[in-house]
């Protein structure tokens, strides 16, 4: 799809060839490509063109008493005094005997008609167009990105947000920027948003002087621009980044082909833990609500007890079965009384808990993945570049599980006794949140540590 840049040139290149010239007549031979207005021929005829501008990917054509908004789509083309053939659907008869003909093979291009005292605001009121990155300010552009739960890369391409910006673009914006093309909206920092304006108008600029992007099939005018020489990563599938040396790789974002730099651009795998009773859940729970994605161990060990092999196998280890299927209750009580049935059934599970963990890390493509891992610590997974604890007073702790189990004081403290203690978990957590208060309180404390991941 032609982007900013290509537009651009194609609207340069327009001028240069219509300014002043006058549509005589007017063949449509698709009539969905100029559906909004039945006497679409009939009203250009003896039309002056003015001038041809642009905003953000719209040609529009300037005449005496309408605006022509042309939006090309994926495939659209313009073709100066060339033979129609099957994808030509509308050619514009001119004056001078020159012929404008528009050509589009998928036939998603569309041609708007609207009269010029309503023009000036048309794309702002109707199509909710956004300004384009040179006529934007820091203020418009961070109020349009810093409350949205979708990826900056979705957000880069929503046109109501900032306008021009096509798929190639947004690749190479985020690249230059070195920001995680799945980060999310309300994780930009204001720098990052300054950071992204100045790197999209740098990146569409250079791409404008050299004449858009030529990629596949693409061309107008017979115009095949240069800056595909310039680009970082996009369609560099397998090669090297030129800044650190990793591979390029190419994810599917949204449905959107999103090439990045697993380095440059690198993601933050969150090992997540505490003991019984901290409010490790609750801050689960509100990461999820966040859009976050969690992978939780417990969930994962659950799943592996539904299948019927494994359940019939550890119950036959551990003598744990009752008419013929394992029973998790006998199987709790040995393992809870004797530790060195507890670590053998750990040594079992533990390695098929981690490679699962693995395997959908590498299957993920996000800017932060939380491991819910209860057992962080005492299992010595390593699989995280960092480790978050949510924490709490050990009085608390207890006072908190006696409410929610309904235990005794001596049950209750059987059960903390059972993990590694708090003050063991906080000397090895690379960040702690203290849950002392309320859930409102734990909130806004991870917030506070969400933001830790915005420059």
């Amino acid at each position: 799809m032609p982007e900013l840049p290509e537009v651009e040139t194609i609207k340069r290149h327009l001028n240069l060839l219509l300014t002043h010239d006058v549509i005589v007549k007017v063949d449509v031979f698709y009539r969905n490509i100029v559906s909004n207005d039945k006497d679409f021929e009939t009203k250009l005829v003896n039309q002056t063109i003015h001038e041809v501008k642009r905003s953000a990917k719209y040609l529009i054509f300037i005449l005496d008493d309408y605006m022509l908004y042309s939006h090309l789509r994926m495939e659209g083309k313009y073709f100066y005094d060339e033979l129609p053939d099957k994808h030509t659907h509308v050619v514009f008869h001119l004056k001078s005997g020159h012929k404008l003909s528009y050509h589009d093979t998928r036939k998603f291009g569309r041609f708007e008609l609207v009269d010029k005292k309503d023009g000036l605001t048309y794309l702002k009121e109707q199509k909710k167009l956004a300004s384009d990155p040179d006529s934007m300010t820091l203020d418009e552009f961070y109020q349009g990105v810093v409350n949205k739960s979708k990826t900056i890369k979705e957000i880069l391409l929503d046109q109501s947000v900032i306008g021009g910006i096509g798929n190639i673009y947004a690749n190479e914006i985020l690249y230059s920027a070195k920001i995680h093309p799945a980060k999310k909206g309300f994780l930009i920092s204001r720098n990052e948003a300054d950071l992204l304006l100045k790197t999209a108008n740098d990146v569409l600029n250079l791409s404008i002087q050299m004449g858009g992007t030529t990629i596949n099939t693409y061309e107008s005018l017979g115009h095949k621009g240069l800056y595909q020489r310039h680009l970082n990563v996009h369609g560099k599938t397998g090669e090297v980044c030129t800044r650190c040396g990793s591979i390029i790789d190419k994810v599917m974002l949204k449905n959107r082909g999103t090439y990045y730099c697993p380095t440059c651009q690198k993601g933050v795998v969150i090992g997540l833990t505490g003991g019984i009773a901290t409010g490790k859940t609750s801050a689960v729970n509100y990461l999820k609500k966040k859009g976050f994605m969690v992978i939780d161990s417990d969930e994962i060990v659950r799943n592996l007890y539904k299948d019927e092999a494994f359940s019939q196998m550890i119950g036959k280890k551990f003598n744990a079965l009752n008419e013929g299927k394992l029973d998790k209750k006998l199987l709790s009580s040995i393992i809870f009384k004797d530790n060195k049935q507890k670590r053998l059934l750990e040594k079992i599970i533990h390695p098929i808990v981690f490679s699962t963990i693995e395997e959908a890390v590498s299957k993920s493509f996000e800017h932060l993945i939380f491991l819910d891992i209860p057992l962080l610590f005492e299992t010595k997974f390593k699989g995280f570049d960092t480790s978050l604890l949510i924490d709490t007073d050990e009085s608390l702790q207890l006072e908190r599980l006696i409410q929610r189990d309904h235990l005794r004081i001596d049950e209750a403290l059987d059960r903390i006794n059972s993990q590694m203690s708090l003050v063991k978990k906080r000397k090895l957590a690379d960040k702690i949140i203290r849950n002392d208060g309320s859930l409102k309180a734990l909130y806004l404390k991870i917030d506070d540590y969400l933001k830790g991941f915005s420059i």
